[in-house]
């Protein structure tokens, strides 16, 4: 059975029951409230008669009973009560609703305990025949008890003129058992609804393979709330942020503020984000992609991110961008060279063998200064490779790259990346050689040296300088004196600056002077 029928059926059958018992208690509270009240009106007209006085003289001087069955049936017929009847302290009825009852003894049970102890109270008189609430009442004259008065209420009689009030009753109960069912049907379909047509046996399918999904992918996988409590994750994401098992339910950031707050921001922007970059340690950086989760009526109603850890690529990326630099220095090297041995070739041709030897050793000279500086002070393989890349590139231009004599850089330097301070010298380098193309005597000077605390790097030339009207927001995105299409250098520069909490200096006179400082504690 489908589990809508099932809701339905359950919640039809607890209707019913519940409606059922409803009105067996009311119906029940009903009865006993109409015959506590029949009995309460008889009791009234039985001590109203018993306090009459020619009922009570008749008795006691035992006048006929035509006397008494005229008086009492004269009034009797005027009220709702079906029998009176007085009777002696034998039980000899004196007054009877039918005239074949009276001079005979009372045989339907009840009447002894008024005759015997002068009692007053109110019994049921149910048999075969008839269903009745009687009351009994005591008649004294001058003291002495003479006889007893017995009024009767027919239940019969009293349920027909309350028929009228079971009947709204029945109604009311009736309408709100259609009222129930019909709200049954409706529950169980909005269940149906909110769970998207699924049976439990689906879902259970849906949940499992869920689970099987998020922990066999590499990417991390979590999802927060409105509130920034944890949804669900996988076991990347368990690692990455050292959760516990019973993660669900808990604030994320209690155990990572910052990507935490990276996905808040996400959320309280109501924005979707794409291979961001969110740096959670000094060592590790996660590419991070966020989406908004929404209900059926578009509602937000949290946030997931999944996320891969870029550590290892990091380190690929910037091994690739040495061995790039390293290319491209080899290739600009080669195209000089190859400049260099048709000079060479000529000379021998010309069988100028002297100005040959003295051009040799004066290349020879040029290429020792610039490896024996290189070598001997810049120990990382990056920043060396770029560097003598653009040494040979600027070369070809006519362009100087002179390496200050102080400059001094480990192998390893600490939290500042290789990849970074190469991009920091590269933007810096190109842009003084678009501002010295053309120019004779173009020169530039670079010195980066190894702190404690960090990394100083100066880049200077001496070209034109950068236009007054835009040196105040030459970090700016597409802001450039050059062609349309650039300006993205010192953007990048300032941005990799800004991360590292770092300062930049501009000197723009004689040239442009870069003096830039990274510390370790970015």
């Amino acid at each position: 059975m489908k589990l809508q029928y099932k809701i339905m059926g359950f919640f039809s059958i607890v209707i019913i029951l519940l409606i059922g018992g409803i009105s067996i208690l009311i119906f029940r509270h009903l009865t006993t409230s109409l015959e506590t009240q029949m009995g309460n009106n008889a009791m009234d007209m039985a001590v109203t008669v018993a306090a009459i006085d020619d009922i009570q003289s008749a008795l006691a001087e035992q006048k006929p009973y035509s006397v008494v069955q005229n008086y009492i049936e004269s009034f009797r017929s005027k009220t709702r009560f079906q029998y009176i009847i007085v009777m002696d302290m034998k039980g000899i009825q004196y007054s009877y609703p039918y005239n074949a009852g009276i001079g005979k003894r009372y045989r339907n049970g009840g009447e002894s305990k008024v005759l015997s102890n002068g009692a007053s109270y109110v019994s049921a008189d149910r048999n075969v025949l008839i269903s009745a609430i009687r009351a009994f009442a005591p008649i004294y004259y001058d003291g002495k008890q003479v006889g007893a008065v017995l009024v009767g209420l027919l239940t019969d009689q009293v349920n027909k003129e309350n028929a009228t009030n079971r009947q709204n009753i029945e109604y009311i109960l009736s309408i709100s058992m259609v009222i129930g069912l019909i709200g049954a049907v409706v529950l169980s379909y909005n269940i149906k609804e909110s769970i998207y047509g699924l049976e439990p046996k689906e879902i259970a399918l849906l949940l499992s393979q869920r689970e099987l999904i998020l922990e066999s992918m590499d990417r991390g996988i979590i999802a927060l709330d409105l509130n920034g409590k944890i949804i669900l994750y996988n076991g990347t994401a368990q690692l990455t942020f050292n959760l516990p098992d019973d993660a669900s339910g808990q604030l994320l950031k209690d155990y990572h503020h910052n990507f935490s707050a990276a996905m808040m921001k996400g959320l309280s922007e109501d924005v979707q984000e794409s291979n961001k970059e969110i740096r959670i340690s000094p060592v590790k950086t996660l590419l991070t992609s966020c989406c908004l989760m929404k209900d059926r009526k578009k509602g937000v109603i949290g946030i997931v991110a999944s996320f891969e850890d870029l550590t290892e690529a990091k380190k690929m990326a910037e091994e690739l961008t040495g061995y790039r630099s390293v290319v491209n220095a080899l290739r600009a090297q080669n195209h000089e060279f190859m400049n260099k041995l048709h000079t060479i070739s000529g000379l021998i041709q010309l069988e100028e063998f002297d100005k040959a030897i003295d051009y040799i050793e004066q290349v020879s000279a040029d290429r020792a200064v610039i490896s024996g500086t290189i070598m001997n002070k810049i120990k990382n393989t990056h920043v060396a490779a770029i560097l003598l890349g653009k040494y040979h590139k600027l070369k070809e231009e006519k362009i100087s790259l002179i390496i200050d004599q102080n400059s001094q850089l480990s192998g390893q330097f600490s939290l500042i990346k290789e990849d970074e301070l190469c991009s920091l010298i590269g933007n810096l380098v190109d842009n003084a050689e678009d501002a010295l193309i053309g120019q004779d005597g173009g020169k530039i000077e670079v010195f980066i040296k190894e702190h404690e605390n960090g990394i100083h790097l100066i880049v200077q030339d001496n070209g034109k300088g950068i236009p007054k009207n835009i040196v105040d927001k030459i970090f700016e995105s597409g802001i450039t004196s050059k062609s349309k299409g650039r300006g993205l250098g010192l953007f990048i520069v300032k941005e990799i600056i800004d991360h590292y909490q770092g300062t930049i200096d501009l000197v723009n006179e004689n040239g442009v002077k870069w003096d830039i400082f990274l510390p370790n504690n970015g």
